[in-house]
């Protein structure tokens, strides 16, 4: 997904320290995944939207709750079986219930999660998230999914903490 000028979210400000801004007018992806999973991060618009593709697809909320129950299932199997015990979510979207940390730690209290997600709306819903339960310092910064490497190299990500955090 781009925008016209070539940039892969309209939102994202072209400067760093600029806010990232909010149509709540226009549909967004993760808020509507957000709405298939029963969450509460979605506006109206989100709704239509995600009802309009549920008419057009209905078999669009049993494969958005399969993959989320995937998810479960693998962190929990990683975390209890294999004793894996540190996470990269990559593409983390809305925070929601069941998220990769709560799993994880869950089965394995010592595991350490990041966060890596590149959209401006999902890094503001996920500092308010960690910052209220004072689990992680708010994220910095919002790296591409697609370069994991050069998240998992800033020192602040490889901290031994067991909190998660959002690159």
């Amino acid at each position: 997904m781009s925008s016209q000028d070539g940039r892969p979210f309209s939102d994202i400000p072209e400067r760093a320290g600029e806010p990232p801004s909010f149509d709540t007018t226009v549909s967004h992806p993760a808020r509507t995944y957000d709405y298939w999973l029963g969450g509460k991060d979605n506006y109206e618009i989100d709704r239509d939207i995600g009802d309009q593709v549920i008419a057009a697809m209905p078999s669009i909320l049993h494969a958005v709750r399969a993959n989320r129950a995937f998810l479960r299932r693998a962190v929990q199997y990683l975390a209890d079986e294999a004793g894996i015990r540190q996470f990269l979510d990559i593409g983390t979207g809305l925070p929601t219930n069941e998220n990769t940390h709560e799993v994880a730690q869950r089965a394995a209290p010592q595991s350490r999660i990041v966060y890596v997600d590149n959209d401006p709306i999902v890094l503001v819903h996920a500092r308010a998230l960690l910052d209220s339960t004072r689990r992680a310092p708010p994220p910095t910064s919002r790296p591409t999914p697609a370069t994991p490497a050069r998240s998992c190299a800033r020192p602040r990500r490889r901290s031994t903490s067991a909190s998660p955090s959002l690159s």
